[in-house]
């Protein structure tokens, strides 16, 4: 069985996700400035994010991590989802995030990313964790230097958008050795905030 618990770092509640979180996720998946910078179409009901939150719910059972709810403490208001998706257990993953464009460049998904770096290499044991996105994603592109991912290159015609259009990726890595590099100035420190639950 693949653990799930659920983590708190100094502003935000980690958590597995749940049906009654379908309301705030639709709040922005609608958006047209949302979904497509990750890859897929923007939700045109709330039955579309309740089809989403299933197949969420649905990914354990198919021996893969969930889809983590963030939750900003201070107004206890949902503002995106992390995830370890791609998983090949004890070997390698990919991580994933969707941030409510009101709540963007506020550090919460370096915060976020943080404790989910430590879920991968402290409890799901990964030698690598690779972070994707599109070439014109500037706040992945971002939020991906600053957590310290190596780049290794852009592939060109990757992948196939849900809009049918061929588009490049650009992939980098983080591996269980970048992890012992960093763990004293960087993990270690932030563990300290950190609670597991």
């Amino acid at each position: 069985m693949i653990p799930l618990p659920s983590f708190e770092t100094e502003r935000l509640l980690l958590r597995p996700l749940k049906r009654s979180d379908a309301k705030a996720i639709y709040e922005y998946s609608w958006r047209d400035d949302v979904g497509p910078r990750a890859g897929w179409a923007p939700h045109q009901s709330i039955k579309d994010t309740k089809r989403f939150i299933e197949y969420a719910l649905s990914k354990p059972a198919r021996k893969q991590p969930g889809v983590y709810a963030v939750i900003l403490k201070a107004e206890k208001r949902l503002i995106g989802t992390m995830e370890i998706h791609s998983f090949f257990e004890g070997f390698k993953a990919e991580i994933g995030m969707v941030c409510h464009p009101a709540y963007q460049n506020r550090g919460y998904m370096h915060e976020a990313s943080k404790a989910a770096m430590v879920y991968a290499f402290e409890f799901l044991n990964l030698r690598r964790l690779g972070y994707s996105h599109y070439p014109d994603n500037k706040p992945s592109e971002r939020l991906r230097e600053k957590l310290g991912f190596t780049y290794e290159g852009t592939l060109r015609n990757f992948h196939k958008r849900y809009d049918g259009q061929i588009v490049d990726f650009v992939t980098s890595s983080f591996t269980d050795d970048d992890y012992l590099k960093h763990y004293d100035s960087v993990f270690e420190p932030f563990k300290k905030t950190l609670t597991v639950k």
